[in-house]
């Protein structure tokens, strides 16, 4: 599934849209909305973007200024511009940035359709590139210097980074890694993995690499010869973007929702081509605790492993925020299984009835419950027998009924409540739900 991200500063064009979108049958995609260049970017640094439908003219930022910022996170993103001017500067500045198309409004919704099916199409024919390229690169072994991975093997057994580092017998070796500046490690472990463990492993490896932007330099290493392992460490810029260490309780949590962007790519790719579920356990900032990395390491292992044991595949584990209740249910085997699945579920209810207000989408429900967002949709699915999407939808049409019995509510303020920051957005949802709109269904009552 492709995600798809519309800006536009006039919320009635952003919302008819999506609607559009998700009346037409021809596409399945993951729809995001933003009606500022800041507010996309804000999503662009949370979550993988794939098709850009954008106004070129805003305030503050216009498209154009946009397109550099969602390029330098996203780098295959296509973009399409819309635009109620026909301008030989912008058409021309539009094509310097190899935008994929530039619509005038006027023209209606199907130019802006078959936008997005040549995007979609292109983005198919890369993948396809990528692949290709991966299934020839699979035929050869790219062998790791030897003291470099023995000097990993070393780091992942105990033995202080530091120490070996300053010791003679790898003086030689070329370490990306700066000790003295923020780094992060990160799990890479493949289920069931079993004939041709040391291929798959490399070519998960490859695929990481291939999806890794140049903005982070990276280590890796084979931790008890099938657990994958790599050292990443941000440039300043990446960590100033991202605004790292801005949050005072969860300083690397941007860091993070960056990193589960790209794991999300990388996850669905070694599942069409390697038919290998691999799941991840990402570290915090490990500036001042290099030399207990092993344990570390021993934990986010662990941490995915319980949750294999339970039936999961894909899981994303955030070492930071993993030590939540149902973690150490699980960690000390108090709950069953089913009993498991049972709370999965139930936590992701529990987190769309306390975030209604706010946008929830499979990204964000994804980050709670430690999942991939498109094997967490199948997960719901095959759990509930039913959409989580529409699960979504169904619970914010129930509470704007429940809302409407109170009379000292506008329904205006009912709407924001169920997360609609347009009163026309919820009046047509509303209405395509139930037939009448939301003020003829309250004067009926």
């Amino acid at each position: 599934m492709y995600r798809l991200l519309i800006v536009d500063d006039e919320p009635v064009i952003v919302n008819g849209l999506v609607q559009l979108f998700q009346e037409n049958r021809e596409f399945e995609l993951d729809i995001c909305k933003a009606y500022s260049a800041g507010e996309a970017l804000e999503i662009a640094k949370k979550t993988k973007l794939d098709i850009l439908v954008s106004d070129i003219r805003m305030p503050q930022k216009n498209g154009l200024q946009l397109v550099d910022d969602i390029i330098y996170y996203w780098p295959l993103c296509r973009i399409i511009f819309l635009t109620g001017y026909s301008e030989f500067d912008y058409v021309y500045e539009a094509m310097r940035k190899h935008v994929d198309n530039y619509i005038l409004k006027t023209e209606g919704i199907e130019p802006i359709f078959q936008a997005v099916k040549t995007a979609i199409g292109k983005l198919e024919e890369e993948n396809g590139r990528r692949l290709q390229q991966e299934r020839a690169q699979m035929h050869f072994q790219i062998a790791e210097p030897y003291l470099k991975k023995e000097l990993m093997a070393s780091m992942l057994s105990g033995e202080s980074i530091t120490n070996l580092l300053s010791h003679a017998h790898y003086a030689e070796v070329e370490f990306l890694i700066s000790l003295a500046r923020p780094a992060f490690f990160l799990v890479g472990h493949v289920d069931r993995l079993e004939g041709y463990s040391s291929q798959i492993l490399a070519s998960v490896q490859r695929i990481f690499s291939n999806h890794l932007p140049s903005s982070i330099v990276s280590e890796q290493g084979i931790y008890d010869d099938r657990v994958l392992v790599w050292l990443l460490q941000p440039d300043e810029e990446l960590l100033q973007k991202l605004q790292v260490h801005q949050d005072a309780e969860y300083p690397w949590h941007g860091m993070v929702v960056y990193m589960k962007g790209i794991l999300e790519l990388v996850q669905t790719q070694c599942e069409e081509l390697l038919g290998a579920c691999v799941s991840f356990g990402i570290s915090g900032n490990l500036l001042n605790t290099w030399d207990t990395i092993h344990l570390q390491v021993e934990a986010a292992l662990a941490g995915i492993q319980r949750r294999a044991s339970l039936g999961h595949n894909m899981v994303i584990v955030d070492l930071e925020k993993s030590g939540n209740q149902e973690d150490t249910l699980v960690q000390n085997n108090v709950i069953e299984q089913e009993d498991y699945k049972t709370l999965v579920i139930e936590q992701i209810h529990r987190f769309v009835a306390n975030n209604l207000s706010a946008e929830v989408s499979l990204t964000s429900i994804a980050a709670e419950v430690h999942f991939n967002p498109s094997y967490l949709s199948r997960y719901y699915k095959q759990m509930t027998g039913r959409n989580l999407l529409e699960y979504i939808q169904s619970t914010k049409l129930q509470v704007a009924i429940q809302l409407m019995g109170d009379k000292t509510l506008k329904l205006n303020e009912i709407a924001m409540r169920v997360g609609f920051d347009s009163h026309s957005y919820f009046t047509t949802f509303f209405k395509k739900k139930m037939g009448v709109s939301p003020q003829e269904y309250r004067n009926s009552k």
